[in-house]
């Protein structure tokens, strides 16, 4: 004759069938979610607070748009209708050097995104120049570095690319702000989480077989 005895506590039900030899643990998932709610909404708050924190030192015109302004293409093509136009473009310096009277840096542009933060792909959308009225410190300004600049357009300078003749949209800096370098992620070689749980595949439900008497 079947027989099974159960015995409820607040986080667990253990099941005991004295025909199949087998005790069955689960969790009753509505009574641990009580003490989990508040781990989880502290977890997303921590999260909105390190993100919030993450975009509160970007200056404020950095991350403002400029209505109207030009891309470098259209520069390119059309330097002379955007003189003196302002514009906010941002991609990696690839070169700086610093002479008597100012600094240049020479920036492969990429598209922005909400923040002002270059986002860096395949696809470039060209080169230019920027001028800053100070000494650049070339160890922290260094190549692929991200930077985004605001300033006026000045001119159009015709410059060797390998053997190409590229023309070169000339900025004067008004405000720029360089981005933290970002960390590569770190992987740890460990073992697959199932190396070290005895009852895999079952990480909810564990199985321990034993004889009841």
């Amino acid at each position: 004759m079947l027989w099974a005895r159960v015995f409820t506590a607040k986080a667990d039900e253990i099941i005991v069938h004295n025909d199949s030899h087998r005790t069955m643990w689960r969790p009753l998932f509505p009574e641990i979610m009580k003490f989990t709610h508040p781990a989880i909404y502290s977890a997303w708050l921590l999260l909105i607070v390190t993100m919030s924190a993450c975009s509160s030192h970007i200056p404020a015109v950095i991350q403002q748009p400029i209505e109207g302004a030009p891309a470098i293409g259209e520069v390119r093509d059309k330097a002379d209708v955007y003189i003196a136009q302002r514009v906010r473009w941002g991609g990696v310096i690839l070169d700086t050097e610093n002479k008597p009277d100012n600094s240049s840096l020479t920036i492969v542009a990429f598209p922005l995104n909400d923040d002002g933060e270059p986002q860096v792909s395949d696809h470039s959308s060209g080169r230019f120049i920027a001028i800053v009225d100070e000494f650049l410190e070339p160890l922290v300004f260094s190549r692929e570095r991200e930077i985004t600049v605001i300033g006026k357009l000045l001119e159009t300078q015709t410059l060797d690319v390998g053997e190409f003749a590229y023309d070169y949209p000339m900025i004067e800096v008004e405000h720029y702000y360089i981005w933290p370098v970002k960390e590569d992620p770190v992987y740890d070689d460990y073992p697959p989480y199932w190396w070290y749980d005895p009852w895999y595949p079952y990480p909810y439900y564990h199985y321990p077989h034993h004889r009841i008497r």
